[in-house]
């Protein structure tokens, strides 16, 4: 989720700035666009060593463990009904990314990104009510999940706004995220009052990944797609738009 926008600040940024890290560089512009996206790659792997603890100056947060304080999921599909708040999320892993494929063009702002995560670990606490084909979902508690061989796609389009202060910086206008995660396990745990709605929950996931995973495909990337732009977002808003583009 936090690759996009370092990918943004590398790629667009046109300028040396002091907020890097030090061995990251911006990318200098050329007609030749394998060369360009080489260079934007390299600094993405310069940049990693630092993305566990974050990067303030940038407004980075820590990135593995990622911690998000709450996530709400409301949606109904066909084969899956499901409200769910939850909070005190951590995702282990995130820095453990294999870029498959990387196209970054500055001058009109737009990022392509394909990446793969071998192994994500995720826990957090859970409130949930709903349903998936005929097993009902409902309860509170805690979940711990792994995950492996996660496939994501990526696409940004940026574009040029003024904040209320009357400064020019460069947003996310579009973003569209593909998401394929391989398999997986859960864990839930819950009071006793819940123990039952949640182990039949686990057991039939764990039996069915693949099943449960394709079903909530749409949740996944439509999650997946606004956490994103916000931390792009808060990644972008370091910068002025002179700054990344002059």
């Amino acid at each position: 989720m936090m690759l996009i926008g370092l990918v943004l600040l590398v790629a667009w940024t046109r300028s040396a700035m002091s907020g890097f890290p030090p061995g990251v560089t911006t990318c200098p512009r050329t007609d030749d666009q394998s060369q360009y996206d080489k260079c934007v790659l390299q600094q993405l792997k310069a940049i990693t060593p630092y993305l566990s603890k974050g990067v303030p100056s940038l407004k980075l947060p820590a990135l593995d463990p990622l911690f998000l304080p709450s996530l709400t999921v409301d949606r109904n599909l066909e084969s899956l009904r499901i409200k769910a708040n939850m909070s005190q999320i951590r995702v282990y892993g995130g820095t453990n990314y294999v870029i498959r494929e990387l196209k970054a063009n500055p001058n009109d702002l737009t990022v392509f990104i394909k990446a793969q995560m071998p192994h994500l670990h995720v826990n957090g606490d859970y409130a949930v009510q709903g349903r998936l084909l005929l097993l009902p979902l409902s309860g509170i508690g805690s979940f711990k999940g792994n995950f492996t061989n996660t496939e994501a796609e990526v696409t940004a389009q940026g574009k040029e706004i003024t904040d209320k202060n009357g400064v020019q910086r460069i947003d996310i206008d579009k973003l569209v995220t593909k998401i394929r995660v391989g398999d997986g396990n859960i864990k839930l745990k819950a009071p006793p009052a819940h123990t039952l709605a949640a182990d039949a929950a686990a057991t039939f996931f764990n039996a069915n990944p693949r099943l449960v995973l394709d079903i909530a495909k749409p949740i996944i990337e439509d999650t997946a797609a606004t956490v994103t732009k916000a931390l792009a977002a808060r990644a972008l808003s370091a910068l002025t738009k002179e700054e990344l583009v002059p």
